[in-house]
């Protein structure tokens, strides 16, 4: 916030809003995810980013929407190799699951749903290429959360959009993607990213169905 020194904040972007007391973040937390809970489906899961400060409100809010907590992902970012090539991997950011009904326990036979991931910020480059959102997320760690807890054909709502990263995963995984964001710039960058995403998928569809591919 205005508030805060520079060099006490992870990430000085004006694309990230900060909050200098828990109560502001509780409120502003309570505003969005009403509505946004509004939206899910009676099977349908909220998977909801946070650093490990901001777990507790979203917790509280989750449980007076009746929500029920399915546990929580870990993503540790890597850093950069020290001399002996050992990289040391720091939890900035962990996602909270929550479903409409308690999780039935799992059979010996049932796979578990996944729970954690290390990579880099920017693993496959799209952040990059897509103006470097500082919440950018690579498509490697939101494809295991797409595919467990959404399907095919399914909406996935993302309320901050950011540079699109997860509306793009979305729809490369066969879902459909509804993305909010009221920054101008961020809403441009999803805008254009989702429509490259749209015509790359179109034009590997339209290579499939040539001629040569059916002989």
């Amino acid at each position: 916030g205005r508030a805060r020194s520079p060099k006490r904040a992870k990430i000085d972007n004006a694309s990230v809003r900060r909050f200098e007391t828990v109560g502001e973040y509780s409120r502003f937390t309570e505003r969005w995810m009403r509505p946004a809970v509004a939206c899910l489906s009676a099977d349908g899961h909220a998977v909801i980013w946070t650093n490990l400060l901001g777990r507790d409100p979203i917790l509280e809010v989750a449980t007076r929407e009746g929500l029920v907590h399915h546990g929580t992902f870990l993503w540790a970012k890597l850093g950069k190799a020290g001399n002996s090539g050992e990289k040391l991997a720091r939890l900035y950011e962990v996602a909270l699951i929550f479903g409409r009904h308690p999780r039935p326990e799992p059979a010996p036979e049932d796979r578990l749903p996944p729970r954690h991931f290390v990579s880099g910020y920017d693993v496959e480059g799209a952040a990059s290429q897509w103006e470097g959102h500082p919440n950018h997320k690579p498509f490697s760690l939101l494809e295991p959360l797409l595919r467990w807890y959404s399907a095919p054909g399914d909406v996935v709502l993302e309320p901050f959009s950011g540079s699109g990263s997860t509306a793009a995963a979305a729809v490369r995984l066969g879902r459909t993607a509804r993305a909010l964001e009221i920054r101008a710039q961020w809403a441009r960058v999803s805008g254009e990213r989702l429509q490259a995403v749209v015509a790359a998928q179109q034009a590997a569809e339209n290579r499939g169905r040539s001629p040569s591919s059916e002989a």
